[in-house]
């Protein structure tokens, strides 16, 4: 029990690190001169969106590579596959792609790790403002801003 406590504090804190290092790479687009397209359903998507989902699979696939991920720029996977999973990630790389492009700093990077249809724990991260939240049902909530000061809340 001791182990598996230790892989759930380590698999946290590595989970609120990809978090933050997509909001960072989010930041940089945010102060660029971005442009936006229209997916198929009508919903806007911009480089931002499509560079923390590759931040955030890609690490999250290293970091546990035998849960598979569920992340709004690829939530194609058939049901039929994913109606088996147990445990795996739920990923919305840039939730509030439209105040992102609206510029009003409200929008966030949220990593799940979904176990038997229930979150075990969750990172919210907010670029612009550098305050990252998460908690989980082992550990309790926690709170870090841009200093990277570390509260329980």
């Amino acid at each position: 029990m001791h182990d598996k406590k230790l892989l759930n504090e380590q698999l946290i804190s590595s989970t609120v690190e990809i978090a933050k290092l997509a909001g960072e790479g989010i930041t940089e687009i945010y102060n660029s001169d971005f442009d936006y397209q229209l997916k198929k359903d009508l919903s806007p998507i911009t480089a931002a969106d499509n560079l923390s989902h590759i931040i955030t699979t890609k690490r999250l696939k290293i970091l546990a590579p035998e849960i598979p991920i569920l992340s709004e720029e690829n939530c194609d996977i058939p049901y039929k596959i994913r109606e088996n999973w147990t445990k795996y990630w739920l990923v919305d790389p840039l939730d509030g792609t439209k105040e992102f492009i609206k510029r009003n700093g409200e929008f966030t990077v949220n990593i799940a790790l979904i176990e038997n249809n229930t979150p075990g724990f969750g990172v919210i991260d907010i670029p612009v403002t550098n305050k990252t939240y998460w908690g989980s049902q082992v550990n309790g909530s926690f709170y870090s801003n841009k200093s990277n000061d570390v509260e329980q809340i």
